[in-house]
């Protein structure tokens, strides 16, 4: 009896520490076929895709599998990408319309004969998933939406307001909508040029951003007060919004935000404190700006436009554009993602992730600054998520919502 019991422990030891290979096996395979990707080596980054997905009991993601159709298709292997797509597509539920349609990766597969059939099952798959789905007229435009929870309206009840980060459809935050909207009511939308939405030809400031979320609201019948969600360059918007519609707010939730509350100079901060000079600062910059401009000459235009636009807003000075009215004394909370990045390119001159964790406290540094006159400002920090929150620790996010609207409560009474 004992020795039957000490070899299925042993069993069960081995079986652990298999499975703990395997994964990390498998995570070490997708990080080479990212930086591979990264380094445009397509053909390389596709067969380690490929190998990644041998890997026994490995969890393949839908992002892992739509990343390797985009480096088959780059790497001109048509039949391995539709594979993947068509993998995504019909057993895994890929809803992504807006992405796969507009993807500079994929262009090279739309004269195919699969193409036209890979979107039906995808469009399929969207409305089967989105059953609340609405295409609404906001200036003349198609601007589409997402509302749930309308047994939960209330007058004077705070609708629960979602902002995508820079050209993201809103479908990552649906299991937080799920959740939230159990005892609320709930609006995502995307922005003109993403997903289903039409392009409105105007540049996505944050001014006209706000005015089209502000007007989609109103389309759509659903009266203020709201609290917003913002993730990354989306919480510039929202703070745009609360600087335009202070009265209208009962809180705002920045999901690892971009660095909306820094002035023009703000973001060589890091870098000088980590030690470079001004000179290799500049250098740097050039580099970045090299980067985003040859992406811009051929990336999705629903991309490159809030890219446009967010570096205008950077170069102007976000501070002062977006608080040009102080934020209201409603709850207001900070969701920071502290996990550094797996599979983050190297190079000599600086320590990357130590410039990482200087930039972390830098930025508390500014929202302490933000929140402290305030009743019910809170910052939280997430050690492990990566930056899309939603996906790594939605329960944080459903936290806050909750916490924000007990903390509303109690400013109303």
């Amino acid at each position: 009896m004992k020795a039957t019991t000490l070899l299925l422990a042993l069993l069960i030891c081995s079986s652990s520490l298999s499975g703990q290979s395997n994964t990390g096996k498998y995570d070490a395979l997708i990080r080479k076929a990212d930086s591979l990707y990264r380094v445009k080596d397509f053909k390389k980054s596709a067969f380690a895709f490929s190998d990644a997905f041998k890997v026994p009991d490995s969890k393949i993601t839908i992002n892992h599998r739509y990343n390797a159709a985009c480096s088959w298709a780059l790497a001109n292997y048509p039949d391995s990408a539709f594979c993947n797509l068509n993998y995504i597509a019909t057993l895994m539920n890929y809803t992504n319309l807006g992405s796969v349609t507009s993807d500079p990766d994929l262009k090279s597969l739309h004269p195919d004969k699969r193409w036209n059939p890979l979107l039906e099952v995808v469009l399929t798959n969207r409305k089967k998933a989105l059953p609340n789905l609405d295409l609404i007229s906001v200036n003349g435009f198609k601007i589409e939406t997402i509302t749930n929870g309308m047994e939960n309206i209330q007058k004077g009840k705070p609708v629960i307001v979602f902002e995508n980060g820079r050209g993201t459809d809103f479908e990552y935050w649906l299991s937080i909508i799920r959740e939230v909207s159990k005892e609320n009511v709930t609006f995502a939308y995307n922005r003109p040029r993403i997903g289903s939405s039409e392009d409105d030809n105007i540049v996505p400031t944050v001014d006209h951003i706000a005015k089209v979320l502000h007007q989609s609201l109103i389309e759509k019948g659903l009266k203020p007060p709201y609290i917003l969600v913002g993730h990354s360059w989306g919480a510039a918007y929202i703070r745009c919004f609360a600087s335009m519609y202070p009265n209208e707010i009962a809180g705002l939730i920045f999901v690892d935000p971009h660095d909306f509350v820094k002035n023009k100079t703000g973001g060589s901060s890091p870098y000088k404190e980590i030690g470079l000079t001004q000179k290799q600062i500049d250098s740097l910059f050039a580099q970045y700006d090299k980067s985003a401009d040859e992406f811009m000459a051929q990336g999705p235009k629903f991309v490159v436009e809030e890219m446009k636009a967010q570096r205008a807003f950077s170069k102007a000075g976000g501070l002062e554009l977006c608080n040009r009215d102080p934020v209201p004394d409603v709850p207001v909370h900070f969701i920071m993602a502290g996990g550094y990045p797996a599979g983050q390119v190297t190079q000599k001159l600086y320590d990357e992730e130590k410039l990482f964790r200087i930039n972390k406290v830098i930025k508390i540094k500014a929202w302490l600054e933000l929140i402290n006159p305030l009743r019910y400002g809170k910052i939280f920090y997430c050690s492990k998520s990566g930056h899309n929150v939603q996906n790594d620790d939605p329960e944080i996010i459903i936290s806050s919502i909750k916490l924000a609207l007990h903390d509303y409560g109690k400013i109303q009474k």
